[in-house]
């Protein structure tokens, strides 16, 4: 917890990141039509690149729905 004393702000931004990497896990293991091939490639994603992983992953699900 001395990250939070120190830094607040990078530790809201990286439990932020965290949370919004664990709702887009549960959309895309829940609500997405995707293959098994492709869900683990949107999980190794999603863990490995902070912040653009997640903004990538529903910019494609919007992509794929026809919202955008």
């Amino acid at each position: 917890m001395e990250l939070l004393a120190r830094h607040p702000a990078i530790f809201l931004l990286v439990s932020l990141n965290y949370l919004l990497v664990i709702v887009a896990l549960i959309h895309l293991i829940f609500k997405s039509n995707y293959h098994l091939g492709q869900r683990l490639i949107w999980m190794a994603i999603l863990w490995l690149i902070p912040a653009l992983g997640v903004a990538t992953y529903w910019l494609v699900w919007y992509r794929k729905e026809g919202r955008i």
